[in-house]
């Protein structure tokens, strides 16, 4: 019988560089290098496909990769130390970067996470034993995950985990459950095949209360509120610290057994106060703008389910507040119930938080651009002042987008620098092509954006699948966005399942949100 494969180097090491609250004193895993080598040449000499005899068992073999999954990570970190997040790495696709071996096959992380772990085995809780190196993670454990009593060790993580107040919190009063941004990446582990968004809701809070004790029937109607994942380097030398403006991260998934859309993009025209280089859609002064009238909402009313995302794009929506307030007003009044996002460069910052504070459930997403006055003419020192302090107030209601720039529209052929460009991300083109009647409002896309005519069709017909969406603007648009899955949207935390936001769930009907940031 060989030899099972065993994790005393590795436990070892855990125990020097893991502190009690689980992060990682980087420093000190510099000075043990030479051990964190050795794990790391370990794992690459054996693994369950190469010597499935030295781990008989599936526990086995799920300990191993889980462990796997946390050296490598360390190790990637390791080799570009200091740096204050895994997204800041200087090779850039941290987790699609194929640069370790298991077993004498080359692997990225991505590849562990998805395609084994989360592929072969059966197990949620794996979400709460690896460690991608960030605050949001679970806390590292300070010892080897070993296969002997493997599901007990994973139920302990996932009830501590879930015991913190950032990763779960239950606001009766409001009947809200605040929880980990973990459990929106990766619903389908959770709550099993369940087909739609709100059969995943009751899945995800069914899982909750498996583990913490509280008893489903008094939360089963509650709200889910998925926090912030906070991407900063688990570093036990720095304190976390998330500003009063975060990375926007979208709030709705697609799923395949949803009737409707859970999320849509209202496009008003491409007039803007500013004229940036990179625009895809050439928002300027000299651009178009038409209001939204009546049959549009109507038709947004009709295809967006009621506690959907209902996103407001422009051009500049706080040029024209006094509509989009009222908009909002009539698809309230309509029924409407879920998140309304606007999309914004923030500089003029008074209408924008009198529209946010026109509607208690609503946000506001600033340009990257403009928001830190990189490639673009930097917001204006009051209005970000004035944006920065509203949203210290009032957290969860502005966020700045993504950093990503796409080559389309005025942006088509100009040069970007590296932490800009998709590819360095590991995302795609990001971009989807759409055209108004008559053809105002045509638009430059990316290579991997499809257009499909569509002919007249009722209102009440409007569904989305996983192919694409009936696209609505001002102008009356007769498009169906069609998105290869390389056109996902990138987000700052680009939802760690692979790292792009799903591109079914993405039914906008303009360039991505990242374009404009």
């Amino acid at each position: 019988m060989p030899e099972p494969f065993r994790y005393d180097a590795w436990s070892g090491l855990l125990a020097e560089i893991v502190t009690a609250e689980g992060k990682v004193d980087y420093a000190r895993l510099a000075e043990r290098r030479d051990v964190l080598e050795r794990v790391v040449a370990g794992l690459g000499a054996a693994s369950p496909e190469s010597d499935p005899a030295r781990f008989p068992a599936e526990e086995d073999r799920l300990a191993y990769w889980l462990n796997a999954y946390n050296a490598f990570t360390l190790h990637a970190i390791l080799a570009e130390y200091p740096i204050t997040s895994v997204w800041k790495t200087c090779a850039g696709q941290f987790f699609q970067r194929r640069q370790h071996v298991a077993g004498g096959r080359a692997l990225s992380l991505d590849d562990i996470e998805h395609e084994i772990l989360r592929g072969q085995f059966a197990e949620p809780r794996i979400h709460f034993a690896i460690n991608c190196g960030s605050n949001g993670c679970p806390p590292m454990r300070p010892a080897a995950y070993e296969g002997e009593r493997l599901r007990e060790t994973l139920r302990a993580a996932a009830e501590q985990f879930l015991a913190g107040e950032w990763n779960l919190r239950v606001d009766h009063d409001a009947r809200r459950v605040f929880i980990s941004r973990i459990f929106k990446m990766y619903a389908e582990d959770f709550a099993g095949e369940a087909g739609s968004t709100e059969e995943y809701r009751r899945g995800v809070l069914r899982f909750v209360t498996q583990h913490t004790g509280l008893p489903l029937a008094r939360i089963a109607d509650y709200e889910v509120v998925y926090n912030v994942y906070d991407w900063g380097l688990n570093d036990a030398a720095r304190t976390p610290h998330l500003g009063p403006i975060l990375f926007h991260e979208p709030v709705e998934h697609f799923a395949e057994g949803d009737t409707e859309l859970r999320e849509l993009h209202l496009y008003e025209g491409n007039f803007c106060n500013r004229t940036c280089a990179w625009c895809t859609i050439n928002g300027s002064p000299e651009g178009w703008y038409q209001r939204y009238s009546p049959a549009v909402l109507d038709q947004a009313l009709a295809t967006l389910a009621p506690d959907g995302n209902l996103k407001f794009y422009g051009g500049e929506p706080t040029l024209h507040a006094g509509e989009v307030k009222q908009a909002i007003r009539y698809v309230r009044e309509r029924g409407f119930r879920g998140l309304v996002t606007v999309f914004s460069n923030g500089v003029k910052a008074e209408r924008l938080i009198d529209i946010l504070e026109s509607d208690r459930r609503s946000e506001a997403v600033l340009n990257y651009s403009i928001y830190h006055g990189r490639d673009a003419e930097p917001l204006p020192p009051h209005a970000r002042a004035r944006l920065e302090a509203w949203a210290a107030e009032h957290p969860g209601r502005v966020f700045q987008g993504y950093k990503v720039l796409f080559h389309a529209g005025s942006g088509a052929d100009l040069p970007y620098d590296r932490d800009r460009e998709a590819g360095f991300h590991g995302l795609g083109t990001g971009c989807v092509h759409v055209s108004s009647l008559g053809g105002r409002g045509a638009r430059s896309c990316g290579a991997r954006a499809r257009r499909v005519e569509l002919p007249d069709v009722p209102p009440a017909s409007g569904r989305a699948s996983r192919a694409g969406v009936r696209s609505l603007t001002g102008a009356h648009l007769r498009s169906m966005v069609e998105r290869d899955a390389g056109g996902a949207v990138p987000t700052e935390a680009a939802e760690k399942a692979g790292h792009t936001a799903d591109p079914s769930n993405l039914t906008r009907i303009m360039p991505a949100e990242g374009s404009a940031t």
